[in-house]
């Protein structure tokens, strides 16, 4: 099934070459698209819905766009953008079916997982992320991977240290995407 959103989702990332994040993209649909603030009458399983939504359009405009003009959508929830295929790096991964990518995309292009997906599934997924983001070896890996000796770090020694990284690999300026998403989750990690 075609997904209704492809359309106005291309029209923003042609609007913004840089790129832009998933809420930005939400933020924008809720706007043009009424039907999305009706999804449910549970809040959390609303916003799973529309996440779902979203990344049904982009694996499926990931594919036409490859297939009809050669270009590459790079999809991350920090940074979906339009790369024209002579700047896209080539993967190191050998086994496309095996990659996460292959694995989320299978996932988000599944209708059946949009439809079976209920609020309780939704508050285990909740809780499931809440207690790994409070797991001892997440903090561990965050601290390694913003390069912070100290266990006990301060708000502001976390902060300092995340935008000194960040900045180094943001992007914008030539970093490399998955790192600076890596900071960030570490970041998230230590903070909150």
């Amino acid at each position: 099934m075609r997904n209704p959103l492809i359309g106005p989702i291309l029209s923003i990332l042609r609007d913004h070459p840089q790129g832009v994040g998933e809420f930005y993209i939400l933020k924008n649909l809720r706007e043009q698209v009424p039907e999305l603030h009706h999804l449910a009458d549970d809040p959390n399983l609303q916003l799973f819905r529309q996440h779902f939504l979203i990344m049904n359009a982009l694996y499926q405009l990931q594919s036409n766009l490859w297939q009809e003009e050669s270009l590459t959508l790079s999809i991350n929830a920090m940074h979906i953008r339009l790369i024209p295929n002579q700047d896209m790096a080539t993967s190191s991964s050998q086994d496309v079916s095996d990659s996460v990518d292959a694995k989320l995309a299978a996932y988000y292009l599944d209708w059946s997982e949009y439809e079976k997906t209920s609020e309780d599934d939704v508050i285990r997924l909740l809780d499931s992320f809440y207690k790994g983001i409070n797991n001892l070896d997440n903090k561990t890996a965050a601290l390694e991977i913003l390069h912070i000796d100290s266990k006990n770090p301060t708000k502001e020694e976390i902060k300092k240290q995340y935008r000194k990284l960040a900045h180094q690999a943001h992007p914008d300026r030539g970093g490399d995407t998955e790192q600076f998403i890596s900071l960030r989750q570490a970041y998230e990690c230590l903070m909150y």
